[in-house]
């Protein structure tokens, strides 16, 4: 598509397509750590870079990442010698990021693989919850709880690396595969007798990437971006992405993954509903919102959804955007004047119905009281197949959103 024929966009918009890579995690596959893990809309380090580019920061400089999902902001900030701070409400997230952080040893950590290699597989798991006895063949969960079993003998943060490492194989094997805001159960043979090989050389992966990182301070801790009980600091910089109010819910995408770290089902349950309100199971939090207005922008998607629309589409709009309201008021406390805070953002269809997220941001910013700076729109992508099935392809933009607070 030539330039005269994008979509034209909204005052202070801009097009960068050159950065469409950056917005998605295909980077991240060959990027060394951060493809240990990442989430379906992380961003890549690039992504960073370009925004360090335009908001040049002195050594000292403190950046915050209220969602820190995968850990690419904190782990890109380290490997730059620059503090950082990482907050999210997941505990996959906190896990995640935590391990990427870790400072190991690898001649220590090859002696730890041989050593976690020579296990037994497990001959009894009569506690497994009934999704992790759906998703894994009965020879295959011996595998994975042997070498759960043998990591549980090690030090930390060492078997949280190699736990990591485990999590990935599990992904690999499992019969519970991520679609969408959801997972579908997939027909596949025994692999049990690849466990083991797959585990050492993901494990041998991470060990290869391991380089000697900055000495910088980096905290990841679990706190609600609405919230932000827990910061001190103040910051110069917020990089970020919220989840997006597409109906993905990472409680289900996850689910494998959190019940392999020690969740039971009530705890999952839990999370799902103190989460972000980009889903339609997530509750309403316990904060005022009272001084939150609906835009424009909002209330004409709000007024343009078709009668016919799932009743729980358009609270889960509004609740999204004041949880983006509380997630900036929150942020306002903990920000310098003059801060940046640039939001990654990406707009979603429902009900054949556009909603302009990166817009009703710029909105709910100034309403928080922050100044617009702009936006950069990084990539335009489809819809889901069942939105371009029943309504046609619209491209929807996939923006990083700057706000500065005043």
């Amino acid at each position: 598509m030539s330039t005269a024929e994008l979509p034209s966009l909204p005052n202070g918009f801009e097009y960068r397509l050159d950065l469409r890579h950056h917005v998605t995690p295909r980077l991240l596959k060959d990027e060394p750590i951060h493809r240990w893990f990442w989430f379906p809309h992380s961003f890549s380090p690039h992504l960073i870079d370009e925004i360090l580019k335009e908001c040049p920061l002195p050594q000292d400089s403190n950046i915050l990442d209220p969602f820190v999902g995968a850990g690419t902001t904190v782990l890109r900030a380290r490997q730059l010698g620059l503090q950082a701070v990482g907050a999210d409400l997941s505990p996959l997230s906190i896990f995640v990021s935590r391990v990427k952080l870790s400072r190991l040893d690898k001649k220590l950590l090859r002696e730890y693989l041989r050593y976690v290699l020579d296990y037994t597989p497990a001959k009894e798991f009569p506690s497994l919850p009934k999704r992790l006895k759906k998703a894994f063949t009965l020879e295959e969960m011996a595998q994975v709880i042997g070498l759960r079993q043998r990591i549980g003998t090690l030090p930390q943060p060492t078997a949280d690396f190699f736990l990591l490492a485990l999590l990935r194989v599990q992904q690999r094997a499992s019969r519970a595969v991520p679609n969408g805001g959801w997972f579908r159960w997939v027909e596949k043979e025994d692999q049990s007798e690849q466990i083991a090989s797959w585990f050492e050389q993901q494990c041998l992966l991470q060990i290869a990437d391991l380089s000697c990182l900055p000495d910088v301070p980096i905290r990841v801790f679990a706190d609600d971006a609405r919230r932000l009980e827990q910061i001190e600091k103040k910051f110069d910089l917020v990089i970020t992405s919220p989840p997006y109010p597409n109906r993905h819910d990472y409680s289900r995408i996850f689910h494998i993954e959190l019940l392999s770290l020690g969740l039971d089902e009530p705890a999952v349950k839990q999370f799902r509903r103190e989460s972000i309100r980009s889903h339609v199971e997530a509750a309403v939090p316990a904060l005022d919102t009272s001084a939150c207005t609906t835009p424009p922008t909002l209330q004409k998607v709000l007024n343009n959804l078709p009668s016919k629309t799932d009743p729980r589409i358009a609270p889960m709009l509004q609740g999204y955007f004041e949880d983006m309201y509380l997630t900036l008021k929150a942020l306002s406390h903990h920000l310098k004047v003059g801060a940046l805070c640039a939001f990654v953002v990406g707009n979603v269809r429902h009900a054949g119905i556009m909603v302009p997220v990166d817009e009703i941001l710029r909105d709910v910013g100034e309403q928080a009281g922050y100044d617009f700076d702009g936006a950069w729109v990084a990539r335009l992508r489809g819809n889901s197949a069942q939105q371009m099935g029943r309504f046609g392809r619209k491209p929807a933009r996939e923006s990083v959103v700057f706000l500065r607070k005043c």
